[in-house]
């Protein structure tokens, strides 16, 4: 019963098609990925979201840019037209910024800081604030904004406030309420600013000279879209009076679908490794359909990129350690890493949906493919972000 109860509330929440018993007793089978066990639902599940809630999306912003990951060594596509534009969204259309910076040293807790902004279109409370929709005029945007960071010694935050978001020439801007982000400049080379009581950073951001420094998701899924589009740079500069150094990466995304739960990682290492994961799911954590269960090892040291899928995320009650592993074939994954800073953000309107980043450092990691056997010691320290995120947000 305890499995039909669960079901029943996953399906209430995005109103699934009914599942019988029959299914449910071969999920009970499989394991934990219980709605896997049937074949076409997936598109069960998008006739009804399509019948009841969303429109089917065919035409689509920047559909020339193709899901695709650029070395740095080789042309790759400049992102400025996506970076310095807002879009004109779709009701229940999503916008958002990000730049996160990670540095790279024999710390056990290093440095790391978060600045986004974005908006919904549609009535939206983040945190309590209340964003508008309306906006002002071209090239201009209301939007929410944050900041926060782990400066080495303590945790620093800028809450959530109302932003106005503005776009000139290769810069965008977006400030009000004692906080200001600024993002600027074009390949190899650009520059975040964040000004605030708290938090005062001044960051150049370089093309890597090894390694990708491009990814663009740009997918379809149940005919609903999702674009990521990444630059993975180098960066130095200072934090509140501090020099830092390390990797870094300016993303903006645009969403047609609703925020369903997912998991989204990102780990650099001292030796320039680094391994991003991206998993988001319908469901709980213990009980869930993937929509997406997929992630890219870099290793330096061999200068190839190894594809990883299926990947299993666990953790303890406090959220501090987490377990991340994939088996596939020709490959096996197994990493630990253990959380040091944590912030978490909440979204009302149309749903509930809570957004929430841990800062962790890379305790394990034993990565084997082949004649290739890397861990720590080859990789040496590594550090990133977990995100984990709850709920439901149409």
């Amino acid at each position: 019963m305890k499995y039909m109860r669960l079901l029943n509330g996953i399906r209430g929440a995005v109103r699934l098609p009914s599942m019988d018993r029959p299914l449910i007793n071969k999920g009970r089978r499989i394991g934990r990925n219980i709605l896997n066990a049937t074949e076409g639902y997936e598109e069960q599940v998008y006739s009804v979201i399509s019948r009841h809630q969303f429109p089917r999306i065919d035409v689509y912003p920047n559909s020339g840019y193709k899901t695709a990951i650029y070395r740095a060594s080789e042309p790759s596509p400049c992102l400025d037209e996506i970076f310095y534009k807002c879009e004109n969204l779709l009701p229940y259309g999503k916008e958002y910024w990000f730049a996160i910076f990670t540095a790279i040293d024999k710390k056990k807790n290093p440095m790391q800081l978060i600045s986004s902004f974005g908006r919904r279109n549609s009535r939206t409370s983040v945190d309590n604030v209340e964003i508008a929709v309306d906006s002002p005029g071209q090239g201009m945007a209301r939007t929410g904004g944050f900041v926060w960071c782990f400066d080495g010694k303590k945790k620093l935050t800028v809450p959530t406030v109302e932003t106005m978001t503005s776009i000139s020439g290769n810069s965008i801007s977006s400030a009000g309420n004692g906080l200001n982000i600024d993002i600027s400049g074009t390949v190899p080379q650009y520059r975040v600013k964040v000004d605030s009581e708290a938090i005062k950073c001044d960051f150049k951001l370089t093309k890597p000279a090894s390694g990708y420094d491009t990814e663009v998701l740009n997918e379809l899924k149940m005919k609903l879209n999702y674009q990521v589009y990444n630059l993975y740079y180098d960066f130095d500069g200072m934090l509140n009076g501090k020099e830092y150094s390390g990797r870094c990466y300016l993303q903006k995304v645009l969403l047609t679908t609703p925020l369903v739960p997912w998991y989204w990682s990102r780990f650099v290492f001292k030796d320039g490794s680094s391994f991003v994961f991206f998993k988001p799911y319908f469901g709980t954590h213990d009980l869930n359909y993937p929509l997406r269960n997929k992630g890219a090892f870099y290793s330096a040291s061999e200068d190839k990129l190894y594809w990883v899928h299926n990947i299993d995320v666990k953790h303890d009650n406090k959220m501090k350690n987490w377990k991340i592993s994939s088996q596939g074939e020709g490959y096996s994954l197994s990493m630990a890493v253990k959380a040091y800073a944590d912030h978490g953000f909440n979204f009302r309107y149309g749903g509930v949906f809570n957004y929430n980043e841990h800062m962790v450092n890379v305790r394990k990691f034993d990565f084997k493919s082949g004649d290739s056997n890397i861990g720590l010691k080859k990789l040496g320290t590594g550090a990133g972000i977990v995100e984990d995120a709850t709920g439901l947000l149409i």
